[in-house]
């Protein structure tokens, strides 16, 4: 079973990794959104103006032990501030993806003695 990381540089400059405790739970295998003008002319000719296409990852993480609070704590303290990080979607693979934190909010919210829930959605930074 592949245990995610995150690994970001704090705002002094050293570099965090935020191991999971648990692999996220219910992922979609896919998400995109695209930014697009379309227009129909009285003729009905359709014209569509492409800006971009967005990817997006999200995450429900159900079970983050209590003493992983503080270093979730952390890092939702950097990725709200709209900072890139890297989603290693497997800790022992060297392959990871940018991210930026697409949420406004983090709430680490109350699941079971001992437990906390979150849930993250992540938008692929541009390259």
């Amino acid at each position: 079973m592949a245990v995610p990381q995150i690994v970001y540089t704090a705002s002094d400059g050293t570099e965090q990794t935020l191991s999971f405790a648990y692999p996220p739970r219910q992922q979609p295998a896919y998400q995109k959104e695209a930014i697009r003008h379309d227009n129909i002319s009285t003729s009905g000719v359709r014209e569509s103006v492409l800006e971009r296409l967005d990817e997006f990852l999200e995450l429900s993480l159900e079970y983050l032990p209590a003493s992983n609070v503080s270093s979730w704590s952390a890092f939702l303290d950097f990725a709200l501030t709209g900072s890139s990080f890297a989603y290693y979607p497997d800790a022992s693979q060297s392959s990871f993806t940018n991210y930026v934190l697409e949420d406004m909010e983090g709430k680490l919210a109350y699941q079971a003695p001992g437990f906390y829930t979150l849930k993250l959605k992540l938008r692929k930074a541009a390259s």
